[in-house]
């Protein structure tokens, strides 16, 4: 093992910008999660974390992601706040990855329930993998969303992109994706949303703008 870091904190996502290391993660405290703490590294060995986006009085703050593109990083977070059906998806935006402010009006979904985003800044879009429940069914599918600037929100014509097959239980969630020489890698987790959970991996054989370009053209093929 490399190193061991930022204990006490789960739901994480992270990215790599000029050399450094930027993990964001929620802290568990009275029995739920809270606040979104960024730990940074260079070496991997040493870290230091400090709060970078503060909940309301009301909520708590959950699962992560940070993009940049468009002169800016932009971060989107799962939230209960009780004005809106939980979970549903706020955004914050920095120029730095330290100093965050919350962009107004910038919300997803907040009519249903709506967690788990994985955001990705391709082509002056803002795409965005999430997690639908299926009500009153507990089923859970990851689906496709694509937006200019994150007020106005379309949704992908191949919704279901993850759907729970023969041995993955009620639930494909918490998805992730990355590009890696030339074809798309998308994580994700099975289970039942209550005791147990494991890691998937799917492939789409492209880049990750094709990725996308796939999820919201109809008709086009893909390995």
């Amino acid at each position: 093992m490399l190193s061991r870091f930022a204990e006490g904190h789960g739901l994480a996502s992270a990215i790599v910008h000029q050399g450094e290391f930027f993990v964001y993660a929620s802290r568990w405290d009275d029995n739920t999660w809270n606040d979104v703490t960024l730990f940074r590294s260079r070496d991997l060995k040493q870290s230091e974390g400090q709060v970078v986006l503060r909940q309301e009085p009301r909520e708590h703050l959950f699962n992560t992601s940070v993009c940049e593109g468009g002169g800016r990083f932009t971060m989107a977070c799962e939230t209960d706040d009780p004005d809106y059906v939980p979970f549903t998806i706020k955004f914050a935006e920095s120029r730095d990855l330290l100093n965050w402010v919350p962009i107004p009006g910038a919300l997803f979904a907040p009519e249903r329930y709506a967690a788990c985003p994985a955001l990705r800044w391709v082509e002056g879009h803002f795409y965005m993998l999430y997690l639908e429940h299926k009500a009153p069914a507990r089923w859970f599918e990851t689906y496709a969303a694509c937006s200019r600037d994150l007020r106005e929100w379309k949704l992908s014509p191949r919704n279901p992109i993850l759907t729970p097959e023969a041995g993955e239980d009620i639930n494909t969630s918490d998805p992730d994706l990355v590009e890696f020489e030339g074809r798309t890698y998308l994580y994700y987790s099975i289970g039942d949303q209550q005791t147990y959970s494991k890691l998937k991996r799917a492939v789409f054989n492209g880049t990750l703008r094709e990725f996308f370009h796939w999820c919201f053209a109809c008709g086009d093929s893909a390995d």
